[in-house]
């Protein structure tokens, strides 16, 4: 029996108005999957991007957002317990002092869901 193993899929999709302006953006998730094998992986964030790839009537147009491409597919490998994702930075909009202590017990995380 083969052990299956942790796989991050990036996945992207076009954001397509119909009519003259098409392309409008791009949309990238993230996705960790529990594989046999790359071939396999790849198989499911396929199946992953055909799955939310969508179409709805926005009054004057036609927009979809249709499954462009897996942009990565990493093995990440067994046994693994936790995960990194990067979101990336953003400018700070207060000022803090050097000596500042941040207090991040004290704080109660948000939820998405």
């Amino acid at each position: 029996m083969n052990e299956k193993a942790w796989y991050r899929a990036q996945i992207r999709w076009a954001v397509m108005e119909e009519g003259k302006r098409g392309l409008r953006e791009w949309e990238d998730a993230v996705y960790f999957l529990l594989s046999e094998n790359e071939e396999s992986a790849f198989q499911q964030a396929l199946e992953i991007g055909r799955r939310e790839s969508t179409g709805h009537d926005e009054k004057t147009h036609w927009v979809e957002k249709r499954l462009a491409r897996i942009v990565s597919l990493d093995n990440l490998g067994t046994n693994q317990t936790e995960f990194e994702v990067q979101i990336g930075r953003c400018r700070a909009t207060e000022r803090l002092p050097f000596e500042h202590e941040f207090d991040p017990a004290g704080t109660v995380p948000m939820s998405v869901y």
